[in-house]
């Protein structure tokens, strides 16, 4: 009897001395756990905001910095391949129409799937005339761009600053157009067309 109240007195101070402990450990795990579980949460919440703003750019452009800024990425030039003389329409990534102010369709612009770096003008009737070249994919922003002709001869440059903004410069670096939420000004601020 008395070895059995002596077993269940040290399992008691054994019961006591864990909880003691559990509760010790306890605290410190608590302590650090909420404030990392907060961050994560922080940081899961503002991530696509951060990510959006990061892919939309955010600089301000004047038409000399702009200017400035493209004519800094002049490529050589470029090979224009066969392939695309025609409009294809089994493989576009996206199209994109420009239209006078008479409202007719002046241009048809296609990117292709798998070539992030390129898109290919074509008249009302679908044949190629103009091919442009980009510095890096167009979902990225701010990018340069590169107008060919068929014989590969660079014709027009552009800084496309977001997607609701664009500037087209001359090979020499005169402004031809500034678009700004899909209406085109000359460098007088004159509109002269828009694109959907």
């Amino acid at each position: 009897m008395v070895n059995r109240m002596f077993k269940n007195q040290k399992i008691e101070q054994f019961n006591s001395v864990k909880s003691c402990f559990a509760k010790f450990y306890l605290f410190p795990i608590s302590y650090f756990l909420f404030p990392l579980l907060l961050f994560t949460l922080i940081i899961l919440l503002f991530a696509p905001c951060a990510q959006a703003m990061e892919l939309q750019g955010g600089v301000k452009y004047s038409v000399d910095s702009a200017r400035e800024y493209v004519q800094e990425g002049l490529p050589d030039g470029v090979n224009i391949s066969e392939k695309y003389y025609q409009l294809q329409s089994d493989n576009v990534e996206k199209t994109v129409y420009s239209y006078n102010n008479a409202g007719d369709v002046i241009g048809i612009t296609v990117q292709y799937i798998n070539e992030p770096t390129k898109a290919y003008i074509y008249n009302k009737n679908g044949t190629l005339i103009y091919m442009d070249k980009y510095d890096k994919s167009v979902n990225i922003y701010p990018h340069r761009g590169y107008r060919y002709d068929l014989n590969g001869k660079l014709i027009l440059t552009s800084l496309t600053v977001s997607q609701n903004e664009l500037f087209r410069f001359s090979p020499s670096g005169a402004l031809l157009a500034h678009s700004v939420n899909g209406i085109i000004y000359d460098e007088n601020g004159n509109t002269i067309g828009n694109s959907k």
